[in-house]
């Protein structure tokens, strides 16, 4: 049984970080978190066993490189549920045990890990075709801001409001759970896991640590665009070479071309400066040659 004694409940406070006034503008007894929590722990195993069935059937979409699941922690979801009554309330409603099921729709998370960002457009059909008719609401897509918007214009709504990059799918199942399935490269998977081990719990106070984890997301974004460039690129020389034009001047002038598409300014001076050292370092190769075939001839 969760929170039977005042130490108990103080410590988990103190834990998550929720105010004494905090606590009591969620307007929630103690009982009513207790019952809560002991009716997620006895339906645990049941939504252990869904959500894995989801997993299973995902993993047929050849785009998905590798995935994750699992269902909310105990203490988190009362958590959640503490910070999140208060505005339920205010609109005329309140999180009990017999509908806390509607209210939190994450109580099973699957994570989809893709290596390409284009890979997302055929996972999303994969998901949009098998379930969106248990869709809880329209997909999402969260972005930083000034990042490229062209893969999702038009499919999915996107939002700017988040410093992490994510796509996100709400699925209710029959028996009225929640299932959120979040969809993100493996850049983008490994700074969530840095910002949260970091940020965790609650840790947000550090302007140094928040300018790192920043610089940090910004690599993990231009990481995801290299990789965009680059199978871009082998696609292309692909069907270059498939049509015979596998010359250095074809592969420079498309790698050209590529780059006066790249939206990405910071991107495309990254590399362009490349170029120019690569250039660079073939015309020390060629003058190091010169110079040893003149010492042959000495």
């Amino acid at each position: 049984m969760m929170f039977e004694s005042e130490e108990d409940r103080q410590h988990f406070l103190v834990k998550y970080n929720i105010s004494q006034d905090r606590f009591r503008e969620s307007l929630l007894s103690w009982e009513t978190l207790r019952e809560i929590a002991d009716d997620f722990e006895v339906h645990r195993n049941e939504h252990l066993n869904t959500v894995q069935a989801y997993a299973l059937a995902i993993q047929q979409c050849s785009s998905v490189h590798s995935l994750s699941f699992g269902v909310k922690d105990t203490e988190h979801l009362v958590e959640k549920i503490i910070r999140k009554n208060g505005k339920y309330v205010a609109e005329g409603n309140a999180i009990t045990v017999n509908n806390y099921k509607e209210y939190i729709t994450d109580l099973m998370g699957l994570r989809i890990l893709l290596l390409f960002k284009e890979d997302w457009r055929e996972v999303h059909t994969f998901l949009s075709e098998k379930y969106s008719k248990r869709f809880v609401e329209d997909p999402f897509a969260y972005i930083r801001k000034g990042d490229d918007r062209h893969l999702y214009d038009g499919i999915i709504k996107i939002k700017e409001e988040r410093p992490y990059r994510s796509v996100h799918y709400v699925i209710r199942h029959e028996d009225g759970a929640g299932l959120e399935i979040q969809v993100r490269t493996l850049f983008e998977e490994a700074w969530s896991e840095v910002d949260h081990k970091i940020r965790y719990p609650y840790n947000i106070g550090n302007e140094m640590m928040n300018g790192y984890l920043s610089i940090m997301n910004r690599a993990a974004g231009m990481a995801d665009e290299m990789g965009t460039f680059i199978n871009s690129y082998i696609k292309g020389f692909e069907e270059m070479s498939t049509n015979g034009m596998i010359c250095d001047n074809d592969v420079y002038n498309y790698i050209i071309d590529r780059i006066s598409k790249c939206e990405d300014e910071e991107l495309k001076a990254d590399i362009i400066e490349k170029i120019r050292r690569a250039e660079d370092f073939q015309k020390l190769n060629l003058m190091s040659d010169t110079l040893k075939n003149m010492l042959k001839k000495i």
